[in-house]
């Protein structure tokens, strides 16, 4: 995979060249047409997903629909939470139009983290804050569904 793909992703900014050109060696890019299903809620997870190109749509079912989590732009990622707690999907993830993604076996990507600490460091700080930053997002709706849901029923 081309190293400069990679220079777009949110959380791989602090990477210099050389480190982004070792990295892109373990990934391989896929193109998903609009409207495919990329992962499956519930189902077994093996993979970390770069959004290169287009958008992806996280969608999770509460009762029996299925509601929007969120929007993954280029730059974002996705299959991160079974990287450090191994399980099942948490969230159905949709092509939304064609949308190139580049993808890592856990393994690889793990094996890669233990043989370069000072590049996992930086991958695993940078995915760190990303996920803060979508938990600080999740925390805020959570608790602007309480407040609408309280004025409701007064």
């Amino acid at each position: 995979m081309n190293a400069e793909i990679l220079r777009s992703i949110s959380f791989l900014k602090t990477l210099d060249g050389d480190e982004l050109q070792k990295l892109s060696e373990l990934f391989t890019t896929r193109e998903v047409p609009a409207d495919d299903k990329i992962l499956d809620e519930g189902k077994p997870v093996h993979q970390f997903y770069l959004v290169c190109h287009g958008t992806v749509h996280a969608r999770r079912t509460s009762q029996q629909r299925e509601v929007l989590l969120g929007r993954i732009p280029p730059g974002g990622f996705f299959g991160e939470i079974n990287l450090f707690d191994p399980g099942v999907a948490t969230a159905s993830i949709y092509a939304i139009d064609k949308v190139t993604v580049a993808v890592v076996e856990y393994d690889a990507l793990r094996r890669f983290m233990e043989n370069n600490p000072a590049i996992g460091y930086k991958i695993v700080s940078g995915l760190m804050a990303g996920m803060a930053r979508r938990l600080r997002t999740t925390n805020e709706r959570f608790a602007n569904t309480f407040y609408w849901s309280s004025v409701a029923a007064q």
